[in-house]
């Protein structure tokens, strides 16, 4: 049985037989693979670096119109249990509610605290309007994202976006 003839394949796709391909072509292949897996390799990078910025930015809810408006539902149900029957088990829902319905400083919920309401099963037309408040409130847009991140030296200097541009990385010519 006859080995197969090695070849490579040139820029128009034909086989050649590596016989027939100089030094030269060959170091370049060589060379061009080498930065090829490179930038594959940085391409995955900055994939999972956008993937998980995304991911902890879904983590946080705008404190919008909708959300005060399931808020005030859902603290209006809790309020009227008890006015009605009272007791540690009321508070503590209405302590719960409260705290997932607290913002931070830059006016965010904690997409796991809401989370935490929409899991609960609570028989009453309000709180089931609330719950679709606010699942129509973190559903996420529909179309592209855009991602950027902006850093400063120090509080007196503006804010710079992080450039994630090849021809910004260009090795400077001293």
């Amino acid at each position: 049985m006859a080995t197969p003839i090695k070849t490579m394949r040139d820029s128009n796709g034909q086989e050649v037989p590596v016989k027939y391909v100089s030094a030269y072509d060959k170091l370049r292949d060589k060379i061009t693979r080498r930065i090829k897996a490179r930038f594959l390799k940085a391409r995955a990078a900055l994939e999972a670096v956008v993937s998980e910025s995304i991911a902890d930015l879904d983590e946080l809810i705008l404190l919008d119109e909708r959300v005060v408006r399931a808020r005030e539902l859902m603290l209006g149900y809790v309020e009227g249990v008890l006015a009605k029957i009272g007791g540690n088990d009321a508070q503590a829902l209405k302590l719960i509610v409260a705290e997932a319905f607290k913002a931070n400083a830059q006016g965010f919920l904690s997409t796991g605290k809401i989370m935490s309401l929409l899991r609960m099963e609570i028989d009453n037309a309000d709180w089931r309007k609330a719950k679709q408040i606010l699942q129509d409130a973190i559903k996420p847009q529909k179309g592209k994202r855009y991602l950027a991140c902006e850093v400063r030296r120090s509080t007196q200097e503006d804010f710079r976006q992080i450039r994630l541009d090849i021809a910004d990385c260009w090795p400077s010519e001293n």
